[in-house]
């Protein structure tokens, strides 16, 4: 059977977003939570966000979804992805929050 909208316990708190979850994933996802977490974050879609950043063109090894994840807008708040150069993509989307805390530190943007 497919890994179609499934995930797999890896231990206690990983859990893989098989690649055949969905149709033109091009890595697998990777969600680091707990069995508590996990109920809440099913509760939104953010974990079908994380497969969608899964499709992106150029992306490397894993979609990540951190233990704070929740639905955002494209990407879930808390996934992470790295792409290549030279065949991948630049997301623009950067929060307030992320800039806010930015603009305080010594070092600027």
């Amino acid at each position: 059977m497919s890994g179609a909208r499934r995930l797999i316990q890896k231990d206690k708190y990983r859990w893989e977003i098989p690649q055949d979850y969905k149709p033109g994933m091009n890595v697998p996802g990777a969600l680091y939570a707990d069995d508590e977490m996990l109920a809440h974050i099913r509760e939104d879609e953010a974990i079908e966000q994380v497969a969608n950043v899964a499709t992106l063109p150029g992306i490397v090894s894993l979609s990540l979804a951190m233990p704070d994840i929740h639905w955002g807008y494209g990407f879930p708040i808390g996934g992470v992805a790295a792409t290549r150069v030279k065949d991948g993509v630049i997301s623009p989307a950067v929060s307030d929050s992320i800039l806010t805390a930015a603009s305080d530190c010594c070092a600027p943007i």
